[in-house]
C-alpha cells in the first residue's frame, strides 16, 4: 500500500481483515504521529455528511464505528445546521423550508426544495458510477442525461439567481465551480438526506474528524498491517493512494474521465484523483472499490456487498 492517505489507510484495513498481509509505505512527509498523511488528513472537514462510508469501513474491518467511538469516550453526533454563505443552513428538509421561507420567502424556499429534489435523482444516477461500483462506460452513456454533465456548478448557481443561495450552490463544487460539472451539486441533496455529523467527546465538545483517523490507525495495528519505508521486494498487488487529477485543456478532467481502481494487472489506485472524487466520502468509497478489486483479482472471491451469495468468513 503506497501512501497513508485516508483512502490508503482504509484499503489497508479492509484487505487485512479479509486475510491479506498488507505493508503500508507512508507518504513522504507524513507527520501526524499516529498515522495518515498529514496534509491530506488536515483537509478533512470537521462537520460532514453521509457517514455511511465510515460506518461500512469500521464494520468491514472489525468493531463497528459506534462501539469503537464509545470505547474511546466519543460519539458521532448530528449537527442541525452549518454556516454557509452567511446563513445557518439546516440539513433536515422541513427545517430548511422553514429557515429559507422566513429568510427569503416561500417562493425562494420552493425553488430550493425543487432543486434539491432534482439533485436527489442526480445522486441516484451517480452512485453506481464510480462511487459504489466501478464506472461502467455502458451505464455511463445510458445515464449521462441524468447526471447534468453539460452544465457546471456555476451554471446552476447563475440560473438559480439568488444572492445567497447561489453561493451555497457554488460551494458544493469539489473544485472551481466554473469548471466543476453540475453533478457535484448533488452533495446538497446528500446533506439533506443523510444530515450533518461531527465527532464529539463525552461533554459534547467537537474533537474533529482526526479522531476517526486515529481510530483507523489503531485498527490497522489491530489487523496486523505493518509499515515500511520502502516497498517490499515482492508483492502480489500494489495499491497507490497518491495521484493527481488529470488535466485537460480547460482544467481538471471531470470525474467520468478519471481512473477507476485498476491501473494495470497487479496495480491499483484509490483516492481523490479517481472517479469517486475529492470529498471525504468519495475517498472512502474509492478505497472500498480498490479493496474489492484487489481481493477479487487475487482470490476470485467477490466481496462487494451486492453479492448475495457471500459466505466467506475471514480469519483476522
Amino acid at each position: 500500500m503506497l501512501g497513508d492517505s485516508l483512502a490508503g489507510m482504509a484499503v489497508a484495513a479492509r484487505l487485512a481483515k479479509v486475510g491479506h498481509r498488507v505493508v503500508l509505505v507512508p507518504s513522504t512527509g507524513s507527520g501526524t504521529g499516529k498515522g495518515g498523511s498529514g496534509s491530506a488528513i488536515a483537509e478533512l472537514p470537521a462537520v460532514f455528511t453521509f457517514p455511511a462510508p465510515w460506518r461500512d469501513l469500521f464494520k468491514k474491518s472489525g468493531r463497528i464505528l459506534e462501539a469503537e467511538l464509545t470505547r474511546r469516550g466519543l460519539a458521532l453526533t448530528p449537527v442541525p445546521a452549518r454556516r454557509v454563505a452567511g446563513i445557518e443552513l439546516p440539513a433536515e428538509r422541513g427545517a430548511q423550508w422553514r429557515t429559507l421561507s422566513e429568510a427569503f420567502g416561500e417562493p425562494v424556499a420552493a425553488r430550493w426544495r425543487d432543486l434539491l429534489d432534482a439533485l436527489d435523482e442526480v445522486w441516484q444516477a451517480r452512485r453506481p458510477l464510480g462511487l459504489e461500483r466501478e464506472l461502467d462506460p455502458v451505464l455511463w452513456k445510458k445515464s449521462r442525461r441524468q447526471l447534468w454533465t453539460t452544465r457546471t456548478v456555476d451554471d446552476l448557481a447563475r440560473r438559480f439567481d439568488h444572492p445567497v443561495l447561489s453561493q451555497v450552490i457554488r460551494e458544493s463544487a469539489e473544485g472551481d465551480p466554473r469548471r466543476s460539472p453540475a453533478t457535484e451539486a448533488m452533495w446538497l441533496s446528500v446533506e439533506r438526506t443523510f444530515g450533518l455529523w461531527q465527532v464529539t467527546d463525552d461533554s459534547g465538545t467537537p474533537v474533529g474528524t482526526s479522531a476517526l483517523v486515529d481510530a483507523l490507525a489503531d485498527r490497522l495495528e489491530q489487523r496486523g498491517v505493518t509499515s515500511a519505508s520502502t516497498p517490499p521486494g515482492h508483492a502480489d498487488a500494489t495499491i497507490v493512494a497518491t495521484g493527481s487529477i488529470p488535466r485537460g485543456l480547460r482544467g481538471p478532467k471531470p470525474w467520468w474521465r478519471r481512473t477507476g481502481s485498476r491501473l494495470e494487472p497487479g496495480r491499483y489506485t484509490c483516492g481523490a484523483h479517481t472517479a469517486a472524487g475529492r470529498t471525504m466520502a468519495g475517498q472512502l468509497l474509492s478505497a472500498a472499490l480498490a479493496a474489492y478489486a484487489v481481493h477479487a483479482d487475487l482470490t476470485g472471491e467477490d466481496i462487494h456487498p451486492t453479492n448475495k451469495n457471500l459466505t466467506v468468513h475471514r480469519r483476522r
